[in-house]
């Protein structure tokens, strides 16, 4: 009995377009196009036998990549995204838990494989909100250049403990990291960094108050601390001694920013969470 005979996958698809070159050929196996029963194979030289069902057929569109963070803004620049609480925004490269940096930067390497991905500034865990990341080396520096500077503005919302007096104001002291992580005020002007906190009471009901916060400066748990400091600290706020909530009330709701390369202002708006709306109804 006479042996199959075998051809090469190109050959095959020769047979099926006879006018085209071998050029365009090899564009159809590289495109996708060509399926071998049924399964879709680029590799121009597979052996193909008599019985093999050889086709070809349009591109198939890959799933689209789904963000793994809900994306308010993305251009080819920048990417601000609404971290949800309880994600971290970053940390130590051997940390396990899943952090918005690493989660972006895969979302984007899938997207667009030459981008590069900076972290700008941070959120705490436990909060919400608005974060923006770099996709360039110009958008970088522009990015950080602002948050340095202090021109980008930030918006915070926040629910904390009694009704502030007075009802708006500006905290302004010097914050020290102790060794455990905690932030706290310390009167010695060689020491700790200046903190700028500017504050404006919304609405207040049951011995809590919303609170609309902007930041002249960007420290380390400075929204939290400068509360805590006050006496009226921040809702489900265990680190500095606020009432127990199922999760700390703290959410960037507002931030703006000069556009790298257009120039033009960027104002970005997410609404109030619903847990802190819903304590204050």
């Amino acid at each position: 009995m006479d042996e199959p005979v075998v051809i090469p996958l190109i050959d095959a698809v020769a047979k099926l377009r006879p006018d085209s070159s071998r050029t365009r050929l090899r564009e159809l196996l590289s495109r996708g196009q060509v399926r071998v029963n049924g399964s879709v194979v680029k590799i121009g030289r597979l052996p193909i036998a008599p019985d093999d069902r050889v086709e070809i057929g349009p591109v198939v569109a890959p799933p689209p990549v789904r963000a793994p963070l809900p994306i308010v803004y993305e251009d080819e620049d920048l990417l601000v995204i609404d971290k949800p609480a309880g994600v971290l925004t970053s940390t130590v490269p051997s940390e396990r838990r899943p952090t918005a940096l690493a989660m972006i930067r895969h979302y984007v390497h899938d997207t667009r494989p030459k981008a590069r991905v900076g972290l700008i500034h941070r959120l705490d865990r436990d909060a919400s909100g608005l974060l923006v990341f770099s996709l360039n080396e110009t958008a970088y520096d522009s990015l950080k250049a602002q948050f340095y500077d202090h021109s980008a503005g930030r918006i915070y919302a926040a629910v904390v403990d009694g009704a502030i007096d007075p009802p708006a104001g500006t905290i302004k002291s010097r914050l020290v990291e102790y060794i455990d992580g905690t932030v706290h005020l310390t009167k010695q002007p060689t020491k700790g960094d200046e903190a700028i906190t500017h504050y404006q009471t919304m609405k207040s009901h049951a011995g809590r108050s919303l609170v609309r916060v902007s930041l002249e400066t960007g420290r380390k748990h400075q929204i939290r601390a400068h509360f805590a400091e006050l006496g009226f600290p921040i809702v489900g706020d265990d680190t500095y001694h606020g009432s127990l909530e199922s999760r700390l009330m703290l959410a960037g709701i507002e931030l703006h920013v000069t556009h790298p390369t257009s120039g033009d202002r960027l104002k970005l708006q997410v609404d109030l969470p619903a847990p802190l709306a819903k304590l204050m109804r």
